[in-house]
């Protein structure tokens, strides 16, 4: 069969009348110069050797010893079963494909088996090796550390520790994986190309592009770009991952075949905040809108492997009410079934997400506001729908309420004129009754919530509303008192605090000193809170502690931080209503991602054009796009 050299990343050695002359079990061997120089220089190029030889192997050990070779080698099989098996796990557990690995041997017998078990590999006599020695010699001895051979070494390593373990969720706990997103691409130029160039396994995008191409793109403001390091108790796998992000889809998502096993895409995708992503190709593990692993970075507390359900007392009644920070916190609280959820939804009619009924000026508009009211506004603002004043705040009896204060820092408040009704939208630092924002809403430039803005309604909605700013500290603490005097007397409510700190990852000019408006808000709701007895708090500042907790925005965290969120959420429920409300533990939520990935199976098998499959396909879109805020 041809070879094509510049596929192999692994050569898998047979060491009698091969690698070396004459048989060692039975008389002196020959070593032969040209293989040994192969080896180191093979080595120093990046490509990884290994050993699949019928053979004792302690007298094998002591000669590659002798020779100075025996460490340049990784996961050496010598022994005397047959060799197609041994090459099939051998390429399994260093996370490779048969077709980037040439075995070489005497024996065409030893050959033809090879290929039977691992159909794609490439395989060749020892009259190869000029060739081989050929194409080395031609290439840019890229790897003079050994970095690549280093990283085998660690996972071979970790494949001995590992059969000492009967599961394998025990071992990664063990493992103490720790993965860190960094974002100075373009420091690490060469790695990434080599990266996107290299990677096939688990390139799920498999985009392919020059130096200029890549760095052109790692420049391009608008693209959001990361790449991924790993470590574990094992050792540093170094950069094993890269992507690039635009308008909430990925156009790069790719890690090394290293990772393979360790949860590591999925724990990228899920800091993400599952954004929209188009798999070209096979890859070997898919990701999912499901929470990270819980054994990347400690995701999960050590004393919560509790299985046991406590029983929720019904009398009991919680609104949890907010955007993403409390609908993904939720995610992680167990027996919520008297929790009542009111969180960012899409506007079926018109494809829209609706996020403003979170905000204080609409929670107070749905006492203050009549029907008449409220129809107006629904007709008047595209971005508003009369779903968002179903809200149940004060319809219905409560013992706690969860709001976040996220979003007051940040939306827009404008006034009908004449009137005393207020609606909230999108950034107040481009208010949408200023027309040098106008062409910026139509093209999509600015947040949009997926409204289709046209010149006809900024026309209309500058001459009947008139622009009044965000929430400012009194704004929000006077809705406060309204929500508290028209609730019931014994309902409490705890607030989400936001954080302090700027998220070096954000690049949108909507997030411009957010940090600072949190921090304002929160001093006057810290206080507010020591004068009034029904109003708890929970300061994401205790949780957020670095660069590290936010994925792309101030606002969006890390799956730990929406765990650790859902610990105080659940803190305060038991302090206030003496009940027991309990977090997944481990294994619980372990058997909870096998549910969603039997439903994620049900959407694949569906026929494309099949109507529930565009229905669904449709779905995930949008809920894709409500996550940008």
């Amino acid at each position: 069969m041809s070879i094509d050299f510049s596929k192999i990343k692994l050569v898998i050695w047979d060491l009698d009348n091969t690698f070396w002359n004459g048989v060692i079990s039975e008389s002196f061997i020959e070593p032969i110069a040209a293989n040994i120089q192969l080896i180191k220089d093979s080595t120093d190029c990046g490509i990884i050797n290994s050993i699949c030889s019928k053979n004792d192997f302690d007298v094998c050990k002591l000669k590659l010893t002798e020779l100075e070779l025996m460490d340049l080698f990784v996961f050496p099989s010598i022994n005397w079963s047959p060799k197609g098996q041994r090459i099939r796990d051998l390429i399994t557990a260093m996370s490779l494909r048969p077709e980037n690995v040439l075995f070489i041997d005497d024996d065409v017998t030893n050959l033809g088996e090879a290929q039977f078990y691992s159909q794609n590999i490439m395989i060749s006599e020892p009259k190869i090796i000029p060739d081989l020695i050929k194409y080395i010699s031609s290439l840019n001895k890229s790897d003079i550390k050994h970095k690549r051979l280093e990283q085998y070494k660690l996972l071979e390593k970790k494949n001995i520790e590992k059969q000492k373990y009967t599961s394998n969720d025990d071992f990664l706990f063990e493992s103490q994986i720790n993965v860190q997103i960094k974002h100075n691409c373009e420091d690490q130029l060469d790695r990434i190309h080599d990266l996107l160039m290299r990677s096939n396994q688990l390139n799920f995008t498999k985009l392919r592009l020059s130096k200029d191409e890549l760095l052109t793109l790692l420049r391009n403001k608008e693209i959001k770009s990361g790449y991924v390091e790993v470590k574990d108790k094992f050792g540093e796998y170094g950069i094993v991952g890269f992507y690039s992000l635009l308008d909430n889809v990925l156009l790069h998502f790719t890690f090394s075949c290293r990772t393979i096993g360790l949860g590591v895409e999925q724990y990228v995708y899920s800091s993400l905040n599952w954004p929209d992503l188009t798999i070209n190709g096979e890859v070997v593990n898919t990701v999912e809108n499901n929470p990270a692993p819980k054994w990347i970075n400690n995701a999960l507390q050590e004393d919560d492997i509790k299985l046991e359900k406590n029983k929720f007392d019904n009398t009991v009644k919680v609104l949890i009410k907010g955007p993403c920070d409390l609908s993904k916190t939720m995610n992680y609280v167990r027996n919520s079934d008297s929790f009542v959820y009111e969180f960012t939804y899409v506007n079926e009619d018109k494809d829209n997400t609706i996020e403003a009924h979170n905000h204080s000026v609409h929670i107070v508009g749905l006492k203050r506001y009549s029907d008449n009211e409220k129809d107006i506004l629904a007709k008047e603002c595209i971005f508003v729908d009369r779903k968002m004043f179903n809200g149940t705040t004060f319809t219905s009896k409560y013992d706690i309420i969860f709001l976040s204060t996220l979003i007051e820092a940040n939306f827009g408040v404008y006034r009908k004129k004449g009137t005393d009704l207020k609606v909230a939208f999108g950034s107040y630092l481009s208010p949408l009754t200023e027309s040098a924002y106008w062409n910026d809403y139509i093209n999509k430039k600015l947040f949009t919530a997926n409204n289709n803005f046209t010149e006809d309604f900024f026309k209309f909605f500058s001459l009947e509303y008139e622009f009044i700013g965000k929430t400012n500290p009194n704004d929000y603490i006077d809705r406060l008192n309204y929500i508290l005097d028209n609730i019931d007397s014994k309902t409490q409510i705890c607030l989400i605090l936001g954080v302090e700190f700027p998220c070096e990852k954000q690049m949108e000019y909507d997030y411009k000193d957010r940090h600072i408006s949190h921090k304002e808000l929160n001093m006057a709701l810290r206080q507010f809170a020591n004068t009034n007895n029904r109003i708890k708090l929970i300061d994401l500042n205790d949780i957020v502690k670095s660069q590290n907790d936010f994925t792309n925005n101030i606002n969006h965290f890390t799956s730990k931080v929406y765990y650790e969120l859902s610990l105080k959420i659940t803190e305060v429920i038991n302090e206030i209503t003496h009940i027991n409300v309990a977090n997944y533990s481990t294994y619980y939520l372990y058997f909870d991602n096998i549910i969603n990935w039997f439903k994620s199976l049900i959407k694949i098998i569906l026929p494309q054009k099949n109507s529930t499959y565009l229905m669904l396909k449709k779905g995930y879109k949008t809920l894709s796009r409500s996550k940008k805020k």
